[in-house]
Order: C-alpha cells, then sequence, then structure tokens
C-alpha cells in the first residue's frame, strides 16, 4: 500500500487500542486490574496516585483514607467512613516513620470516629506508629477531627444517590487535595502533611512545603 495508507492504518490501529484500554481498565493502588471505567471516570482515579514527594524540609506527609461505602464486602457499608491516615513511608512516599513522642501503647477506647476496637488497633500499629504524633489518642482525635468535614460532603452525595466519582468531584468543588481515588475499595484519598509538630493538615501535594515546614 501507499506510505500515506500505511500511515493511516498504525494510527487506527493505535486509536482502536487506545480505546480498548480506556474501555477495559481500573486502578488499584499502584497496579492495573481488569474490570470497566469510563475515560473520565480513569482520569478521576488516576489522579496523582504513586510515589508521594513531601518536598523539602516536610519530615511527614500522606494520606487520608475514606471509605465510600460503596466498595465489596468490608468495604460496602451504609455511610461513609474513616478507613486511616496513612504516611507515605518507603516505596510508597519520602515520609519520615516518625515514632510517637509520649507512648507506643495501643488505644484502649474505640474512636468517636471509628466502630471497631480491633481495626483501630491495626490502623495505629500499622500506620499511626510512624505518623509523629505523641500518642494513639492523639493520633485518632486528629484524624476524626480532619475527617469530619469531609465525609459529611461524601454523606451528602450519598443521599443523592451519587457514586464515588461524585463523591471525589464534590470534595475537589469544596477545596479538598483529593489525591487518588481507588475503584476496587471505592475509596478516596485526600492529600496531608505534617511539620515536626506531629499536627496533621489537609494540603495540596504542590503546597506541603507551605503548610508543614
Amino acid at each position: 500500500p501507499p506510505p500515506r495508507m500505511k500511515l493511516m492504518t498504525i494510527l487506527l490501529l493505535s486509536l482502536s487500542s487506545l480505546a480498548l484500554a480506556y474501555e477495559n481498565a481500573t486502578v488499584s493502588r499502584g497496579n492495573w486490574t481488569t474490570g470497566n471505567m469510563s475515560l473520565h471516570e480513569m482520569v478521576i482515579s488516576v489522579g496523582r496516585a504513586g510515589y508521594m514527594d513531601c518536598g523539602e524540609g516536610v519530615p511527614l506527609c500522606g494520606v487520608m483514607v475514606l471509605e465510600s461505602g460503596f466498595g465489596p464486602r468490608a468495604y460496602h457499608h451504609n455511610e461513609p467512613c474513616v478507613h486511616g491516615l496513612w504516611p507515605e513511608t518507603g516505596s510508597y512516599g519520602s515520609s519520615d516513620c516518625v515514632k510517637p513522642t509520649s507512648s507506643d501503647a495501643d488505644p484502649e477506647d474505640v474512636a468517636p470516629c471509628y466502630d471497631d476496637l480491633g481495626f483501630e488497633i491495626h490502623e495505629w500499629e500499622k500506620h499511626g506508629e510512624c505518623a509523629g504524633v505523641r500518642d494513639s489518642d492523639d493520633f485518632f482525635a486528629q484524624l476524626c477531627s480532619l475527617s469530619e468535614t469531609p465525609l459529611e460532603a461524601m454523606q451528602d452525595v450519598k443521599d443523592q444517590g451519587g457514586s464515588v466519582d461524585d463523591m471525589a468531584r464534590a470534595l475537589k468543588e469544596q477545596g479538598f487535595p483529593v489525591y487518588y481515588v481507588d475503584t476496587r475499595d471505592s475509596q478516596v484519598y485526600i492529600s496531608a502533611c505534617a511539620a515536626s509538630d506531629g499536627r496533621w493538615k489537609i494540603a495540596d501535594v504542590d503546597n506541603f512545603a507551605a503548610s508543614c515546614t
């Protein structure tokens, strides 16, 4: 065939492959899995997921993870709720792992934004002990306070019949820095950081230095 015809054929095949990838892809944390997602949903879901760079002078950064309630199994429930606050250490980001300044003892009481002490202990041991806070009470008090307003916004969307993408959109419109949308378990990740005082703040990655130094 003439060179122009060959070029058109290659271009059409490439566009077809790209469209198929958009149609059949979903994103889980750091991995591609099969599923079904629109181009718009893919853009929202990919977001800025991946390695989180705290930036110069910022010792702690991570994500506050909120469950929409639309997910499978344990992630399926009537109301949006807190999953946890995760410093992005190791392969997830440049955050330091700053141990508690007062006590690393497990929580003994269920925090207001949780309903399962066992899961709360898991979150403390896996994530909270690297968050630079005083102790577990301090960690969960901060988390419950930070999550209160975004959870209310997510509940409003759910009451109106919206999806997790609608929740992410509403949070962005209200100024919350949505870092990632987990389509597998239907969770929204909001970026946050803390200075050496261990006081966590919701902040966009680009504003970590201004918020947390």
